[in-house]
């Protein structure tokens, strides 16, 4: 019953999304989405003047040529990834601006997809769901569909996700630590998680984190020279006056987000509240958090997934889109909930709960298109880390003398 529940509520919302995207087409295809910033920073590669590439000028330039009906800009969408980046869009850039949305939008489908499928080997449990209606519940995922409708890069940030949990998993630090830092691309969604494998001394995680950190600074600053590097870090501080209203708090589904709502008025007392909660929920998921892979798999997995919901809640720039990487923790739940493991009825019953409605894409239609304040869903995934947390707390840990034995093997 509650699978045909779950494949007729994916269906259903397939038929949503599609009548959306359906009125949305025309505005999406001349330049109205997220897409577009990309698509110039291909196309400055492609004219040449990589040195140019944070030149909002020249950005302006690009989309109005590229973009001439669109009328709610008075400036340039800008990019604000890494130079390395911008690369994965150079070969767009010889494609029609449509056509380059569509194929951008199809490799980001290609990455829950494969995601999905490396976790459904990495959990077990989930292996006694169909391949079919995970796949449909995965892209059925609001967040998901957001990050195609606006073209977003969050899908890739999974994907890396997703491997480096899998190569954790495995016992192989290093390789994580290379994964994760090909996710640079997004640090405000990247450098939390690192703070527990600090505090842990998780050297060849880090080792690996730093090295593919290195090479793709290398590669940016091979692209756009050292003087465009250097201005890069002034140019991210001040973006939020090069375009007014892209990256404002109310529309973040983090603790952020979430004080710009509930103190709108004091900024100065939200930022001292902001640093306390960011503290105290970064030591909750440290404190929860475990490092074990073969012997207690279900604990280092719901630890994982703790640590990247609370690198979403800590985060300093997070969007309604990038709630697809919880795509990860919701899977290991999933995984949890359908296993025999023991853990108290009211941590189990919250779990079952929180993920229910994160998968509920009308709250997000609720709160994104309607409220206008997708700042609130911060709530649900603060209910979503408690859930983690009060999870792994009910669960047998690991004798102390295998946790060392283990923890000083991997580092």
């Amino acid at each position: 019953m509650a699978r045909k529940a779950a494949s007729l509520f994916s269906l259903g919302m397939f038929v949503i999304y599609g009548v959306i995207f359906f009125q949305l087409r025309q505005p999406l295809t001349q330049g109205y989405s997220d897409f577009i910033s990309f698509y110039t920073a291909g196309k400055v590669l492609q004219g040449g003047a990589a040195e140019s590439l944070y030149d909002i000028t020249l950005q302006y330039k690009i989309q109005r040529e590229v973009a001439p009906s669109v009328q709610i800009r008075q400036g340039a969408l800008p990019f604000v990834r890494p130079a390395f980046e911008a690369w994965l869009f150079w070969p767009l850039a010889y494609l029609s601006y449509t056509v380059a949305f569509l194929v951008w939008n199809l490799f980001s489908c290609a990455c829950v997809v494969v995601a999905l499928l490396v976790l459904r080997q990495e959990i077990p449990e989930l292996l006694k769901i169909s391949p079919s209606l995970m796949l449909a519940s995965g892209l059925s995922y609001f967040p998901v569909f957001l990050t195609i409708l606006h073209g977003q890069d969050s899908l890739v940030l999974l994907l890396i996700y997703v491997l480096g949990f899998r190569a954790l998993r495995r016992e192989k630090p290093f390789v994580c630590g290379l994964t994760l830092g090909l996710g640079i691309f997004k640090f405000p969604l990247l450098v939390p998680i690192l703070i527990p494998f600090v505090l842990k001394k998780r050297l060849r995680l880090l080792a690996g984190f730093a090295i593919s950190c290195l090479v793709l600074g290398i590669v940016s600053v091979a692209t756009v020279g050292w003087s465009t590097a250097r201005y890069y870090p002034r140019y991210l501080l001040t973006i939020d006056s090069l375009a007014r209203g892209v990256n404002r708090p109310q529309d973040m589904p983090n603790l952020r987000g979430l004080l710009s709502v509930l103190l709108p008025t004091s900024h100065g007392t939200s930022l001292v509240v902001l640093l306390l909660l960011t503290v105290l929920t970064i030591g909750y998921a440290v404190r929860k958090w475990s490092f074990v892979t073969s012997d207690q798999g279900q604990l280092f997995a719901l630890g994982f997934a703790l640590n990247v919901v609370t690198t979403v809640l800590v985060s300093y720039h997070c969007h309604a889109f990038d709630l697809s990487i919880l795509l990860l923790p919701m899977s290991v739940t999933v995984g949890f909930l359908l296993s025999d493991s023991p853990a108290e009825t009211i941590a189990r019953r919250l779990l079952t709960w929180t993920t229910c409605l994160l998968m509920l894409s009308p709250l997000y239609l609720l709160s994104t298109f309607w409220l206008k304040t997708p700042s609130l869903l911060a709530l649900l995934v603060a209910g979503f880390a408690v859930a983690l947390g009060m999870t792994i707390s009910g669960l047998p840990a690991m004798p102390p003398k295998t946790r060392m034995k283990i923890s000083a093997a991997q580092t």
